[in-house]
């Protein structure tokens, strides 16, 4: 029997996607690398990258990339809304592989992300399977201009159903193995973060109980203010462990309200620094305002504020802008800053970059979650002349956006 060579092509690729499937652990970063090397051999693509899609919170988010765009992704925010990017929206709407000729003429990305990341002509691919998008293939030949013909396309749109369900599966396996990493982390975690501050405030309540008589006045004074802040020590663990159940469960919400920055962000310091009142500053227009979920962003930023005050140096300056897309907040101190060896694995939870420092390590990968189901993300850079700044972008909805995600 005949076979012509496009078809020999589709056998050849589909061949190779088999291959790095089965080539190698199955764990979907890994996979997901192998598959961008295939497709990229098999097709001549240059650059070929994945996008994880998050429908709960509706941002994509850079997840594997091989050739030039390695380097590419990583240049890229950590979660951009869907509805900045319209030639994914339209990928996904039509469940199929979609071809752009010129992403600058055509308008299918912005200006900034054309010029950043050379883009010219590409091919987006929808990740789909059963029905849910799972994310997006995309490939190119390092921004030059090329042609796709229907078979192309066709054969495209094939990969991307195998790789979504190579990538479903892939998923399963690394959720369970994550869930059970996390029991364990958990606990270890409650078997000595929560036992310390329960010990204590048992160890001083005993006391208060059985020798409040004998006690000078200055005794008492130390006990009390032990026992406050050994309860509040407990009380900010419970609510990290609250947060990270419902982060694990995909149940945050995001219900946007008109908020006063300025004034929300002043109440937020007095309730968290209420004993460091005077090391943070607040730097914000009074007339500022935008709308944002109040529950999100108090998370968020409380976090900030408190790492702030716990490893870094007073002063801790709080500063908010409004650009016409973004809002902008930022939380600087003068410490040491994050060591450099740290900072791949910053916002991971657990993580503490040495072992002596107080916390469960949760707060920043708390705040970088609510910041994702918000649309948003939070970057770190080391502050001049020395400190930390981290900076917390989220989108600046309109009254029409607020209505429909209230809704």
């Amino acid at each position: 029997m005949f076979v012509t060579s496009a078809v020999t092509t589709q056998l050849e690729a589909l061949h190779a996607l088999a291959r790095a499937a089965a080539g190698g652990e199955f764990r979907a970063r890994s996979l997901l690398q192998r598959i961008c090397a295939a497709i990229g051999d098999a097709l001549e693509f240059e650059r070929v990258a994945i996008f994880r899609y998050v429908a709960e919170s509706d941002i994509v988010m850079p997840f594997a990339a091989q050739g030039a765009a390695e380097a590419e992704v990583v240049r890229t925010p950590p979660a951009i809304p869907l509805d900045r990017l319209p030639a994914f929206r339209a990928a996904r709407s039509s469940g199929r592989a979609l071809f752009v000729r010129d992403a600058a003429g055509e308008g299918a990305f912005s200006e900034l992300a054309v010029e950043l990341l050379g883009l010219h002509s590409l091919v987006i691919v929808p990740l789909i399977s059963e029905g849910r998008c799972l994310g997006f293939l995309c490939a190119d030949r390092s921004g030059m201009e090329f042609m796709l013909d229907h078979a192309d396309l066709e054969l495209l749109t094939t990969i991307g159903t195998f790789t979504a369900a190579f990538l479903d599966r892939a998923i399963e396996q690394s959720d369970l193995r994550r869930l059970n990493e996390l029991k364990s982390q958990f606990i270890a975690l409650a078997s000595h973060e929560l036992r310390t501050p329960a010990a204590s405030i048992y160890g001083i309540s005993a006391t208060i109980d059985q020798r409040w008589e004998t006690l000078t006045p200055e005794h008492r004074d130390q006990l009390r203010l032990m026992l406050h802040q050994q309860a509040d020590r407990l009380r900010r663990l419970v609510e990290q462990l609250l947060d990270l159940s419902r982060i694990e469960a995909e149940a945050i919400r995001i219900l946007p309200t008109r908020l006063p920055i300025e004034a929300h962000l002043n109440e937020l310091a007095d309730s968290v620094a209420a004993d460091q009142r005077e090391n943070v500053t607040i730097e914000a227009a009074p007339s500022l305002e935008a709308l944002i979920d109040p529950i999100a962003f108090d998370r968020i930023l409380s976090n900030l504020i408190v790492n702030a005050l716990r490893h870094g140096e007073p002063p801790v300056r709080v500063g908010a802008k409004r650009t016409k897309s973004e809002l902008r907040v930022t939380v600087e101190d003068r410490g040491p800053g994050v060591p450099p060896e740290f900072l791949p694995s910053l916002f991971e939870r657990f993580a503490r970059p040495h072992t002596s420092l107080k916390g469960a390590g949760l707060g920043l990968s708390i705040a970088q979650s609510y910041a994702r189901a918000h649309s948003g993300h939070i970057s770190y850079e080391q502050a001049e002349p020395h400190g930390a700044r981290f900076t917390v972008i989220l989108p600046a909805w309109g009254s029409e956006t607020m209505s429909a995600s209230a809704s």
